[in-house]
């Protein structure tokens, strides 16, 4: 597993991968409960690719990061990141939250932008009672409560947070306690912001539709879909009568779905080639 170079850009601690690559560069946004770590993966099977993953605020090494609310606080910071590094020729890759961020950063970089790909991300669920303001803050609050607790190591978060998505794929586990090993600080504790993750949580799934923002930029948007969203006995995140409002919504969006889950998809090589 190869270790990024990380380093501070505009506020943000970013993972960097594949730094003399040349050509576009793949800006990469993880979820809500995540950190850059969660792009290892791909970086590693983009060898030609360059690869900038900032933690985004309040996770990671950007815990104490501070930020406008909601995602608009998110694509602002994302936006000096790329404004820092001189990006020009950007493949915006969003994963969850992400997948709803990256709409609003590539309205800000306009023509910088030369494609989307979302996973499991920017088309929203089918409105339900979950999608309604009070139940996602009263699911998300009990749900990320876990991440208020101390671990002794990378190996039991996993074991007690992040094991359900691979319990068929036991060869991803090195890759989740990778993940857990970046998140954890040095007591244990992971480092996250939960009211920022509350408040996210709400602004991404109850908060306005991003897609329509791209209405206006002649790039191409592709959305992967999971067949399942927590594990592998779940409904998919994003159901086909979902899609099909996000097509309403911008028409020449184009989709595809895998057999994966809402977090081994991260590992899937369909994400590889559509970026």
């Amino acid at each position: 597993m190869t270790p990024p170079e990380r380093r501070d850009i505009a506020g943000l601690t970013c993972a960097e991968w594949n730094p003399e690559a040349t050509g576009p560069v793949v800006l990469a946004l993880h979820g809500l409960t995540n950190s850059s770590e969660v792009w290892r993966a791909f970086a590693e099977a983009s060898p030609g690719t360059r690869v900038i993953a900032p933690d985004l605020p309040g996770r990671g090494g950007s815990l104490t990061t501070k930020a406008a609310p909601g995602l608009a606080g998110h694509a602002a910071e994302v936006v000096r990141v790329a404004d820092e590094c001189g990006l020009d020729d950007v493949v915006l890759l969003g994963h969850s939250m992400g997948g709803y961020l990256a709409p609003l950063v590539a309205a800000k970089l306009a023509d910088r932008v030369r494609r989307l790909v979302l996973l499991d991300g920017g088309v929203l669920p089918e409105p339900s009672w979950r999608s309604r303001r009070l139940a996602v803050r009263a699911l998300w609050t009990l749900w990320t409560r876990p991440l208020g607790r101390t671990f002794p190591d990378a190996a039991t978060f996993v074991d007690q947070v992040e094991g359900r998505p691979i319990a068929r794929r036991p060869d991803l586990r090195p890759r989740l306690e990778q993940w857990a090993a970046h998140l954890l600080d040095d007591a244990g504790h992971p480092r996250v912001d939960l009211p920022r993750l509350v408040d996210d949580a709400v602004d991404t799934l109850a908060g306005r539709p991003t897609l329509p923002r791209l209405a206006s930029l002649d790039i191409p948007v592709h959305v992967i879909l999971a067949e399942h969203d927590g594990d592998d006995s779940a409904r998919p995140f994003i159901s086909d009568r979902a899609l099909a409002l996000g097509r309403a919504q911008l028409p020449r969006l184009t989709a595809e779905r895998i057999p994966a889950n809402h977090v081994t998809m991260l590992f899937d090589e369909a994400v590889v080639r559509a970026v």
